[in-house]
């Protein structure tokens, strides 16, 4: 349920900034065309006006290009509407200028400017903070928007900070009902896994009666095809249950593990070798290529159990004379195990549900080898409790397990019991 919770959050805070960022991305582009439009109809009022801006008026349409302009000029407009004008002939060599309403500009930099202008090639568009538009009449307005980009600025790093603190505060309210939002998946996973683990107690009882009567009715009858069959059934039911059983109570860890120093190492090498009969009997000579005394903060029944999964299922689908191939080896964040058999895969294998309970890619195959689909599972639990994953690589005509895991894991202690110094 803490996974779920985390995903939860992220998944909200993603979906926040994805709201925010194009909030003030469109916000952005608004003003900055609402500006654009502004600063354009300036400029063909100017023009209109032959350079001049009119006493108080109020534009619908501009008779001498018959563009649209919503713009309002008050008594005030000409003495805070900022410009310059220069004039220029037909090879656009700049013969006056007219500095008159602005400040900040001299005939130095409004000649730069107008270069500047005449090598973009375009009517109109902007040259540092002015808008500027080339008229037919031989003479280029620059008007001044300094103001107008700052006011812009200023307005989205308000914007900004007003969705970043409204990120933080949703964020908050939901870390605040997360508990409460998960409740019902939490209560109904614990039922689930509460099902499982009865279940299993359950049946093992039956199986238990089912096997002693099988084994008197051998006795007196003698062994035959049928009883074999019914031992061989029993002992299926038997690893599936303990294998639920085993899933059950890693899922229920839920990130709570007990961890302490593991000669992972060892513990591969010691499990491996319970395999080397299987191997043998198959033509097969494992090839091992395992860093020695790799160290790693780890519950080792649990590292033995993932190791002897891989390495059984491994052993199950390689073929006669086939290749088996087990490495180790420490990395800076992870220690890497890997286990590699060569088999002839069908075009369809899918291995995004490999690590799916009861998955069986090849029926056929998988009845003659008793598998249940339960160990990947167990595996890829294992891998999680341990701060690592587990993926399926298919190559070299065959197919590799890797798992990484978390060689930084913190090693909680088991608590003390009552007495105990």
């Amino acid at each position: 349920m803490k996974k779920l919770k985390k995903k939860i959050l992220i998944t909200a805070f993603l979906a926040l900034m994805i709201v925010f960022s194009l909030t003030l991305v469109l916000t952005g582009i608004a003003i900055n065309i609402y500006n654009i439009h502004n600063a354009d109809n300036m400029n063909l009022v100017i023009e209109s006006y032959d350079g001049n801006i009119p006493e108080r008026k109020t534009f619908e349409k501009l008779d001498s290009d018959d563009k649209p302009l919503f713009i309002e000029i008050t008594d005030e407009s000409k003495y805070r509407t900022r410009y310059f004008i220069v004039y220029f002939d037909e090879d656009n060599r700049i013969t006056d200028y007219n500095v008159e309403h602005i400040a900040s500009v001299d005939k130095t930099v409004a000649e730069k400017m107008t270069e500047s202008v005449f090598l973009r090639n375009h009517q109109t568009g902007y040259c540092d903070n002015f808008r500027y538009r080339i008229t037919d009449d031989n003479y280029i307005i620059f008007l001044d928007c300094s103001e107008d980009i700052a006011r812009l600025h200023s307005n989205m790093q308000i914007l900004f900070s007003v969705c970043m603190i409204f990120t933080l505060v949703i964020m908050l309210v939901f870390a605040l009902l997360s508990n409460r939002m998960i409740k019902p998946f939490e209560e109904n996973n614990r039922k689930q896994k509460r099902f499982i683990t009865d279940a299993s107690h359950e049946l093992k009882t039956p199986l238990a009666i089912i096997s002693a009567n099988a084994e008197v009715l051998e006795y007196k009858n003698g062994e035959s095809e049928w009883s074999k069959n019914i031992a061989f059934q029993i002992e299926r039911m038997s690893t599936l249950i303990n294998e639920l059983l085993t899933l059950s109570r890693l899922e229920e860890l839920d990130g709570q593990n007990t961890f302490a120093p593991t000669n992972i190492s060892n513990a591969v090498r010691e499990v491996c070798t319970t395999f080397e009969e299987i191997f043998e009997s198959k033509g097969i000579i494992c090839d091992y290529q395992i860093q020695e005394n790799v160290v790693v903060n780890a519950n080792e029944e649990q590292i033995r159990r993932l190791v002897s999964v891989l390495t059984e299922n491994a052993s199950k689908y390689v073929p006669q004379n086939g290749k088996v191939n087990i490495s180790l080896r420490n990395e800076r964040k992870h220690v890497v195990f890997s286990v590699f058999n060569s088999c002839t895969l069908d075009k369809d294998f899918d291995t995004v549900k490999l690590f799916d309970r009861f998955y069986r890619p090849d029926s056929s195959r998988t009845s003659k080898t008793g598998g249940h689909g339960i160990g990947l599972s167990i595996a890829k639990e294992i891998a999680l409790l341990h701060g690592g994953n587990i993926k399926v690589d298919i190559k070299d005509n065959g197919i590799y397990f890797i798992v990484h895991l978390s060689n930084r894991m913190k090693i909680k202690k088991l608590p003390s019991k009552p007495g105990n110094s």
